[in-house]
């Protein structure tokens, strides 16, 4: 679990959160109508909620707000006069940034993150995950939300690969590793990849099963049906 404890420079993050809001204005604006694209990876929301979701979210870290961070998007609004309102609190997001605890910047950026790629995968707009400023510290993050779900279920600790990172979660000797290319292991972390999906990555020990639990842990839960499929397939 040593790498999620990693610090991380407020400035970078700005850079990181700057680099997906201007990926999700851009795919967006592409939209004859936001409100009208459904995504599968958040089944209840159009493109247009999802960029209502991040405003909110962005307003209310700005603001020193103590909300979690599965606020409901901002309702009635546009998604040109949205995407208009979250460029304006670039400046105040940096300013934010620095004065926050680490843990609550992580977070945010995860989010942001993760919902630039349900809009990518829904949009067929692919990029390397990896190459992305955010997905390092999002993988770490991901990785500490469900090892802490691990030690609270009571259940084996698990060694998690990815190339050139590894982490144990858990306490004692690994009972499974799980191995799979970085974004497959980010997106079954958070909620993105069914169970079956899950078993598909490369487990030797004992069974995904075993830790079936863990992975329903903050927002996330896995889908019933695929929203994506497997990037290492």
């Amino acid at each position: 679990m040593t790498a999620a404890q990693t610090q991380h420079d407020p400035a970078e993050q700005h850079a990181a959160y700057r680099h997906s809001r201007e990926a999700i204005a851009t795919l967006a604006a592409g939209l004859p109508d936001p409100a009208a694209v459904r995504l599968p990876a958040c089944p209840e929301w159009s493109v247009r909620d999802l960029i209502g979701h991040l405003v909110h979210i962005c307003e209310s870290f700005v603001s020193l707000e103590d909300n979690q961070i599965d606020l409901v998007p901002l309702e009635g609004v546009p998604a040109a006069e949205l995407l208009h309102r979250w460029d304006a609190l670039d400046g105040a997001l940096l300013a934010a940034l620095g004065r926050t605890p680490e843990l609550r910047r992580r977070i945010l950026l995860l989010d942001v993150f993760s919902h630039e790629l349900d809009l990518r995968q829904r949009l067929d707009a692919p990029a390397d995950p990896a190459a992305h400023p955010a997905f390092r510290g999002a993988l770490e993050l991901s990785t500490m939300g469900f090892g802490l779900a691990v030690n609270g279920g009571g259940l084996p600790a698990l060694r998690i690969e990815t190339a050139g990172q590894v982490w144990v979660v858990g306490e004692g000797t690994p009972a499974a590793t799980v191995r799979g290319a970085g974004v497959d292991v980010f997106r079954s972390l958070t909620g993105r990849r069914t169970r079956p999906q899950i078993e598909g990555l490369d487990w030797s020990g004992k069974s995904a099963g075993t830790w079936e639990a863990a992975f329903a842990w903050g927002p996330f839960v896995p889908p019933t049906a695929e929203v994506e499929p497997l990037a290492g397939r």
